[in-house]
C-alpha cells in the first residue's frame, strides 16, 4: 500500500492519574503480557454509535481485570479522538501499565489509556463470507473468552490458518463442540422469525450489536434466543449471519462445505438501518 494511501491513526496515550501526555513505556505489561483490555467502536460523522454500551462494556472488563479506571477518563478520552464529522473506526485501549518483571502485579504503576481513531468509509453492507471450523478450541473457562482482552493469540492464528485454507473468518467451537464465534464476530443462525446466537457460557464475547440486537429484534417481529449450538443445529436453518461493531451484520453463505443463503431478512436489515440513524 502505497504510503499517500495509508490511513491516518491518531493516537494518544495518557497516565491515568494526572491524564499527562508521555512516551510509551516499553515495560508495561499490556505490551509485555497482553495485560490489558480495549473496545473497537463504529464513528459514523463525527458520532460513536452505541456510545454508552460501548463504553460501559470498556468499564466492565476494567472492573473485572482490575484495571483502575474511571468512567469519566474512558469518555473523556473517546470524545477527544474523534475529529468532527468523521467516519471510521474508534480503538480505546487500557492496560495495567509499566510495572517489574513477572506476573505479579505489586509493581504496576498506574493504568495506561490509549485511544487511536482509524478513518475509513462505513463497511456495511458487507459482501457474503465463507468460514472455516478451526482446529483451535475456545475455552468458556477462559477470561481471555468472555472478554475482549489483549490476549489476542487465538483470534490472529486462527483467522490466519482459515484464509491459508481459502476462507474469510475461522469459526470457533468448544471442546464439546459448540458454536463460540468467528475472530472478529458474534454468530447468529435465524429460520423464518427467529434468531438464535450461543450464550456466553460457551466462551463468547459480549459484542455491543450482538447486546442491542437481543433487544430491539422483537421490535421487528424477531423472537430472539440465546442457545447453545452445534454445526447439525444450523445445517437447515434459513441463513446464518455475524455481528460485530464495525460491519454490523455480514451474510455468511458458508461454513466449511454447508452453505446457506447469502441474503439477510429484510426486517434485520431495516433494523441495522435505524440504527445508523438513530
Amino acid at each position: 500500500m502505497p504510503v499517500s494511501d495509508m490511513p491516518i491513526i491518531q493516537f494518544r496515550q495518557t497516565i491515568a492519574s494526572n491524564d499527562a501526555v508521555r512516551p510509551f513505556d516499553l515495560t508495561d505489561r499490556g505490551l509485555l503480557l497482553g495485560d490489558g483490555v480495549f473496545d473497537t467502536s463504529l464513528v459514523k460523522d463525527g458520532r460513536m454509535i452505541l456510545r454508552e454500551r460501548h463504553i460501559g462494556r470498556l468499564v466492565e472488563a476494567c472492573d473485572v481485570f482490575g484495571h483502575e479506571v474511571a468512567k469519566t477518563e474512558i469518555e473523556a478520552l473517546a470524545k477527544d479522538a474523534v475529529p468532527e464529522d468523521a467516519t471510521g473506526a474508534l480503538r480505546l485501549t487500557v492496560t495495567r501499565g509499566p510495572g517489574g518483571r513477572g506476573l505479579a502485579e505489586t509493581s504496576a504503576s498506574n493504568p495506561t489509556l490509549m485511544a487511536s481513531f482509524t478513518p475509513m468509509p462505513l463497511m456495511y453492507p458487507s459482501p457474503p463470507l465463507c468460514l472455516g471450523v478451526s482446529t483451535i478450541q475456545r475455552n468458556p473457562t477462559a477470561p481471555s473468552a468472555l472478554y475482549k482482552t489483549l490476549s489476542y493469540g487465538d483470534a490472529v492464528m486462527g483467522q490466519r490458518q482459515a484464509q491459508r485454507n481459502g476462507y474469510d473468518d475461522a469459526l470457533f467451537l468448544t471442546s464439546g463442540g459448540h458454536i463460540t464465534c468467528s475472530s472478529i464476530a458474534n454468530i447468529w443462525a435465524w429460520s423464518g422469525s427467529t434468531l438464535v446466537t450461543p450464550p456466553r457460557s460457551d466462551g463468547v464475547v459480549v459484542g455491543v450489536v450482538r447486546g442491542w440486537l437481543l433487544e430491539n429484534a422483537i421490535r421487528y417481529g424477531f423472537e430472539v434466543s440465546e442457545r447453545s449450538l452445534r454445526l447439525d443445529d444450523i445445517a437447515n436453518a434459513d441463513g446464518v449471519f455475524l455481528t460485530n461493531s464495525l460491519r454490523l451484520v455480514v451474510p455468511v453463505r458458508a461454513i466449511d462445505e454447508m452453505e446457506f443463503s447469502p441474503d439477510l431478512p429484510s426486517e434485520l436489515e431495516s433494523l441495522i438501518s435505524e440504527l445508523l440513524s438513530s
